[in-house]
Parts: structure tokens; sequence; C-alpha cells
């Protein structure tokens, strides 16, 4: 069972990387390797981090109160998560102005705003900028995971080998298909933590 809980998370956490890709072959935008390192080392590192502090959290508790928390925290973090998909279906405009912190946060809203020099090309600095914006969600949900009593070292493994295959996967499908695929897997990552919440207080 925690063996099924790691890769519905890994899955859940990749998703994201998965619609940015979609998102980058749609609109035919390139992807350096370089760059797809650094998104997905960027998302590895938060989420270690952060299953370290959610370890750390959950040894000062008792372990049944732990696990509940986290697997609440998981259900409201895949509500917020859902919100966001539902934000972009609807093209409800976001504008966010401040700095630094402000264009991270449009870059998680909407994928495509990373290329902020219009080159067709998400360079370093760019990629560095989307890392972050996906390792957000990764940040919070490591935590909430780790709290719920699954601390396993290979989630980070998971997740940063899933950024890797399904941000590539993403733009391979997104230069053959339309964005009606890209809306639909949006609501998918909220809705495997809800899931995955559920699971974890049962």
């Amino acid at each position: 069972m925690e063996l099924l809980a790691l890769l519905v998370f890994g899955v859940a956490l990749s998703l994201d990387g998965f619609a940015a890709g979609l998102a980058y072959g749609l609109q035919r935008i390139q992807l350096p390797f370089r760059s797809l390192i650094i998104i997905c080392l960027t998302s590895g590192v938060a989420i270690s981090i952060s299953i370290g502090v959610g370890y750390a959290a959950a040894q000062v508790m008792a372990p049944e109160l732990a696990r509940v928390l986290g697997g609440i925290l998981l259900i409201f973090l895949g509500i917020w998560i859902l919100s966001q998909a539902l934000r972009r279906i609807t093209r409800r405009p976001l504008c966010i102005r401040i700095p630094p912190f402000g264009m991270v946060i449009q870059v998680l809203f909407e994928p495509l705003d990373a290329d902020m020099d219009q080159s067709g090309t998400i360079c370093s600095r760019e990629a560095l900028i989307l890392g972050i914006a996906l390792a957000l969600d990764a940040f919070a949900a490591g935590f909430a995971i780790a709290l719920s009593g699954l601390h396993s070292i290979f989630v980070p493994l998971f997740v940063t080998a899933g950024l890797f295959l399904l941000i590539n996967l993403g733009i391979l499908l997104g230069q053959r298909t339309s964005d009606v695929l890209s809306e639909k897997v949006n609501l998918l990552p909220g809705c495997l933590l809800i899931m995955l919440g559920m699971f974890r207080l049962m």
C-alpha cells in the first residue's frame, strides 16, 4: 500500500509538469535539456527539504495526530490545486505585482508566462522560475505526506523522475493534440491529492 501511495503521490506532483509540457508543445516552445534538468532538480530539492521538515514535525506529535493532520493537509492542498485548475479553465485573468514572487505565482497559474522574453525557448533563468512555481505545490505536499507517516527517501526520486518523463511526454503530445486535453489534465493533480489524503486518513 505504501508503494501505491508513492506512485499516486509522484504522479500527482508530476502532472503539473505534464500540463506545462502540453502547453509548450502546443505553442512549439522549446525546452532545452539543461532547462528541463533545472526544473526537475528544483522540485526534487524542494520536496526533499519539505519531507525533512515534515518528518521532524511528526517526531514531536503523537503518531495518530500527525497522520490525521497530514491527511487533512493533503486534502486541503488538493482542493487548492483543483481551484487553480478551475481558474485556468475559466480563463480568469490573474496579474500578481508583488516582486520577486509575483512572476513565480503567475507562472504557477499560466506556464506559458515562463517564456518571459517570448523567444520560443525556455532559458535557464526562466526554467528556474518555472521550477520554483512547480515546487510550491511540491513543498507543501512533501510536508503533508511526511507528516502523515510516508517519508520514504524514494519520494523525491519519484517526483523528480516523474517530472522529467511527464514534461517530455507532455511536449510530445502537445505537438499532436489540442488544448482540451491540457485543461482536463489540470484537474487530475488536485483530485489525486484529495484521494491520497483520504487514503492516509483511513
